[in-house]
């Protein structure tokens, strides 16, 4: 049942920007599903890199941004997004925003506001990570920074309900604002994935190719090993990845969703050797009757149990990862078990969970400070 039909009042769904279609993303699609009739806000849309489908080709309300589109570098934008967050209309009685960056800046009036946060923005809170091998540019920024993040808590002290995707991401909204979260796993659709009765033998890895994604490491350890890996996936680190790689690996770009679907299915394991703030792929794979090779730390805590509904590697190196790929390989996979995990994580389980949140949240008086699963009247 979508959300909309047991809530009083209009709704507005924000998400950060739209210049890309990543895991974010299509979790915001999902939730603008879950209200068919809410108003949809974002700072700027580039309906090339994601087309209007993810959200049944309802149109997104946009900022003063919206001109510069496909013109400029996002990072150069970014100074402005809380501006431009600011400025979105308000004209709802609920707004539920998805924020891995600046979505929770909106001003939400008299609004009540309920934060789906992918992460707090690593740009800002996790600057050895973003910033690694570039000490010069961090300090030259350090000013703007600053600003950013008192910015960032002001923002945050105006929400009135956190939810994190994931135990991993609760912990660090705690951590950077000091604020508890309650825990709504982000939903993949597990129908539109399958099992297949033959296997390519292939490794796979399926992911926007950026640092932060590891995808070196797995390359690495193909190399090292001679293990076949197929990779599915564009971005700017395409060009050094590809000098990287040994005979064994194929790169195959961008594919459409039925081509991975089916390309997961045949994997003999699908590979996520970076930290994740959840792990759409790694539940996809599981959906997919096959088993995900993932580092243990972030979200992937909640998804994998190592050796039964995948295999978990504890340190991000090459021979790590490899290990894990060996122990995998050739091994026949639980298949029912493992679509049963993913069925954990099902965009109906999301529905309910999100219609949970959001009655607790109206019920709250005032701006509630804390929401907690325990606290969560069960959805009839």
């Amino acid at each position: 049942m979508p959300v909309s039909e047991a809530l009083e009042g209009r709704v507005a769904v924000v998400h950060d920007y739209l210049t890309q279609l990543g895991g974010a993303e299509r979790v915001a699609g999902l939730i603008a599903r879950e209200f068919p009739e809410s108003a949809l806000l974002t700072s700027l849309h580039d309906p090339e890199a994601a087309p209007l489908e993810f959200v049944g080709g309802r149109p997104w309300r946009t900022s003063f941004l919206q001109p510069l589109a496909g013109r400029f570098n996002l990072k150069l934008l970014l100074p402005l997004l809380p501006m431009a967050m600011a400025s979105l209309p308000v004209e709802s009685d609920l707004v539920i925003s998805s924020s891995s960056a600046f979505g929770h800046h909106v001003r939400k009036g008299g609004a009540r506001h309920v934060c789906f946060c992918h992460t707090p923005p690593r740009f800002l809170w996790r600057l050895d990570d973003y910033f690694r091998g570039r000490g010069g540019l961090r300090r030259g920024l350090s000013p703007l920074l600053a600003l950013l993040r008192r910015l960032d808590l002001a923002a945050a002290a105006r929400v009135d309900c956190y939810v994190a995707v994931s135990r991993h991401i609760a912990s660090r909204i705690r951590e950077v604002y000091g604020r508890d979260a309650v825990v709504v796993h982000s939903p993949v659709v597990v129908s539109r994935f399958s099992p297949s009765r033959t296997r390519s033998g292939r490794f796979l890895v399926v992911s926007r190719l950026v640092r932060s994604k590891r995808v070196d490491l797995v390359i690495e350890a193909a190399n090292r090993y001679g293990l076949p890996l197929d990779v599915i996936g564009k971005g700017p680190e395409l060009a050094a990845l590809r000098r990287l790689a040994g005979p064994t690996v194929r790169f195959h770009g961008w594919q459409s969703d039925a081509a991975v679907q089916r390309a997961m299915a045949e994997a003999e394991a699908v590979v996520v050797a970076g930290e994740e703030d959840f792990g759409l792929v790694t539940v996809e794979a599981q959906a997919s009757g096959t088993p995900p090779i993932a580092f243990a730390a972030g979200g992937t805590l909640d998804i994998v149990e190592d050796g039964t509904t995948g295999y978990l590697f504890r340190e991000q190196t090459p021979d790590a990862v490899a290990e894990a790929m060996l122990r995998a390989r050739g091994r026949r996979p639980d298949t029912a078990g493992l679509v049963e995990s993913a069925r954990r994580f099902d965009v109906a389980v999301f529905g309910e969970k999100l219609r949970a949140v959001v009655e607790a949240a109206r019920r709250e008086p005032e701006t509630p400070r804390l929401l907690t699963e325990e606290r969560l009247a069960p959805v009839k």
